[in-house]
């Protein structure tokens, strides 16, 4: 596409001396989520509430100091082509520039910036981001700071824009996440390493001489990476210099951090009012739509109406409607809604937690709970549909159920009454035997069931696809999985291994290795990592995951791996874990009938504390939690004789254990209360030992 005019004019009427940044939106991540969807439609221009994902995207551009924008298309080229041919973002009157480049043979984003570079595209330094990027910020601070530290630091090459959450915030994918290392003095990026959800990993290995002429370091595993980069034009080139960087993070980024010979800088500008979250996978798609819904990303709502022609208007519990919608007296729409224009809602019809799109027709006695439909959805009478997305022009006959975490594709047609089951992912067309970005001559060396089910019926075949990874030997299935819709992870299958914890996991930072061997006694730095807040954070983070698990019933072994998770990405320590554990537990007992209440709270809960103890201080250390606990709440202090015996019983602590605790100073010297407790506690001292001596007499017998 040739430049426009005004693209010179508006690099004339910059006042300063620095040239306006480039920008570049990649519309493919090249992977393989919102499969099948995403293979018959761009990702790009899949609705969030209603509006494309790239208008979301180019929003935040159109108010930074940014020109000109390349669109760079691997897949759906001409459908994109068609999309911004009709927008108004090509209109003469925008302020950006926007420039769509086809790059059909690209692999990975490595492939995508060494096309640009060959095209010799980038002219100056450019921002650098995908095309399902949603957010309010404000890029001019960002910016400003890449350009006055490019002054002071003449190897800076990239300034990554990071948001600072809570380690279980909800905009945090589930399946991957990193850990920066930063020097919190400059803002410098020093390491970075990804980290996958499964298969856990146990250490990583970085160079001393990260630690040499700084007196602290900064480990961040708290911070959202929306993959918003800003770039300096050489960037591009020295991704044309290193064909075996493909992936932007863990390889450029990584490659670049630890090159001896580049001698490139990068660093960071983390941020934590802005909203700022990516579309990476379903899990975040849902979780974004209820944000933008509950107005976390304000002025990004509905009723802003960014799409040309919208007229939502917001009303009381989160509800968001157009004009032209048709709603029967009897529907009932809970909160956190969204209707889009010309759809009609039959009668007794529930709708909660649901975005619906334009001209969807749903009929009477349907259930709508957490459910994505968009536009041009047929949803006949006595359907219900959980937690899934239904895409452009989908029908359900009459009395079919979704069940929650399904992907129905574009123009698919269900039932009548058909029962579709959980992570059910369905398309017109079959699921191809390679990756969608696999070299088709590889498809003969791959050995593929070739009876892929199908349902058939009253409509056409409709093709059932399943999760799948490329050819990476780091991906694992399962953390796609985790990104899904909706998924439980009492559904997610695990080895032995990986549900008990372990102290050499990552978050554990004194196991850390380098090439040189351990760099042991380099932590002690300054300033320590681990402070006072992030304890308290970390504690308050596992007591809700904690409480879930009580109130919603897990398995041991479901809560086992949240909290193992949690550990693991808040570098927390077990015995952080066990001071929240055991007073939860504790309050989980019914007072009203403590000793039956007793019994079943750790029949079913002992196993976990035995996941989080793996020796004898360990062991004293939960008897003296639970003495403290006990003694802190008047109403407690007649359960801690019953609590510490039925432990023992349920193997949960040992007579060692026992005596350890019953002897230490910390259980002799607290406070009155405590001390109180710990006499009460003789008696079965005395039964312990007697039946020690019982046991010695009889083995002298024999």
């Amino acid at each position: 596409m040739p430049p426009k005019n005004k693209r010179a004019t508006q690099a004339q009427n910059n006042d300063g001396d620095e040239q306006p940044f480039q920008a570049v939106i990649l519309t493919d991540s090249y992977d393989e989520r919102f499969l099948p969807i995403s293979h018959e439609m761009p990702r790009c221009l899949m609705p969030l509430c209603n509006i494309p994902l790239i208008e979301y995207t180019l929003e935040v551009l159109a108010i930074a100091d940014v020109v000109e924008v390349f669109i760079v298309c691997t897949s759906h080229i001409e459908t994109i082509k068609a999309y911004f041919e009709n927008s108004s973002w090509m209109s003469p009157q925008c302020k950006l520039n926007v420039q769509i480049v086809q790059t059909p043979d690209a692999m990975s984003v490595g492939d995508a910036l060494r096309e640009l570079d060959a095209r010799q595209l980038i002219t100056s330094d450019f921002i650098l981001t995908i095309g399902d990027l949603v957010s309010n910020i404000k890029l001019d601070k960002a910016l400003e700071a890449h350009r006055a530290r490019k002054k002071t630091d003449k190897n800076s090459i990239m300034t990554m824009v990071l948001k600072e959450t809570t380690r279980t915030h909800p905009s945090r994918p589930k399946d991957n996440t990193g850990v920066f290392v930063l020097d919190p003095k400059t803002e410098r990026c020093l390491f970075y390493e990804p980290v996958t959800a499964l298969p856990r990993k146990g250490r990583f290995e970085m160079s001393p001489e990260i630690f040499e002429n700084r007196t602290q370091v900064e480990f961040r595993n708290d911070l959202v990476d929306p993959r918003l980069d800003i770039c300096s034009v050489e960037v591009p080139a020295l991704l044309s210099e290193n064909f075996d960087w493909q992936r932007h993070r863990r390889d450029f980024l990584h490659g670049i951090l630890t090159s001896d010979i580049l001698g490139k800088t990068v660093y960071t500008h983390i941020v934590s009012e802005p909203y700022v979250a990516r579309i990476e996978n379903e899990q975040l798609y849902a979780t974004v739509s209820k944000h933008i819904l509950n107005r976390w990303a304000f002025p990004v709502v509905p009723e802003t109406n960014l799409k040309q022609g919208d007229d939502y208007e917001f009303s009381r519990g989160n509800i968001y409607k157009s004009g032209n919608v048709s709603l029967s007296r009897s529907c009932m729409i809970d909160e956190d809604v969204q209707i889009g224009s010309g759809s009609v809602i039959g009668q007794s019809t529930r709708i909660a937690h649901s975005v619906i799109g334009r001209n969807c027709n749903i009929g009477d006695n349907v259930v709508l709970e957490g459910a994505f439909l968009w536009d041009g959805c047929v949803i006949e009478k006595n359907c219900k549909v959980t937690k899934s997305i239904l895409a452009n022009n989908v029908t359900l006959l009459e009395g079919t159920t979704i069940e929650k975490g399904s992907l129905v594709s574009v123009g698919v047609s269900l039932g009548p009454k058909e029962d579709i089951p959980k992570y059910s992912k369905l398309s017109l067309e079959p699921q191809p035997k390679n990756s969608i970005f696999a070299d088709d001559s590889d498809e003969e060396e791959e050995e593929e069931d070739d009876h892929q089910r199908v349902l058939t019926g009253k409509h056409a075949p409709v093709y059932f696809w399943v999760d799948r990874v490329g050819d990476d030997d780091e991906e694992d299935v399962r953390n796609t999985k985790l990104g899904g819709l909706a998924f439980d992870m009492a559904d997610l299958v695990l080895e032995d291994h990986e549900l008990s914890d372990s102290a050499s996991e990552i978050g554990d930072f004194s196991d850390v290795e380098s090439d040189s061997g351990s760099i042991g006694g380099a932590w002690n730095l300054d300033s320590s990592v681990t402070t006072a807040k992030q304890s308290a954070d970390f504690k308050n983070e596992i007591a809700q995951t904690i409480g879930r698990a009580l109130e919603e019933n897990h398995s041991v072994d479901t809560a086992a791996l949240e909290i193992t998770g949690l550990r693991m990405s808040s570098n927390g320590t077990y015995t952080e874990v066990r001071e929240v554990l055991i007073p939860a537990l504790i309050d989980h007992i019914d007072i009203a009938n403590p000793v039956s209440s007793m019994k079943l709270v750790f029949n079913k809960w002992g196993p976990l504390i035995t996941k989080v103890t793996h020796s004898l201080d360990d062991q004293a250390h939960v008897l003296l939690t639970l003495q403290n606990y006990c003694a802190s709440r008047d109403a407690f202090t007649k359960l801690f004789a019953g609590a510490l015996q039925l432990l023992y019983h349920a193997d949960v602590v040992d007579e060692d254990a026992v005596m350890k605790w019953y002897t230490s100073e910390a259980a002799k010297s607290g406070t009155p209360a405590e001390r109180k407790l710990r006499e009460k506690s003789t008696a079965f001292i005395e039964w312990l030992n007697d039946a020690e001596e019982e046991s010695d007499e009889d083995s002298d017998d024999e």
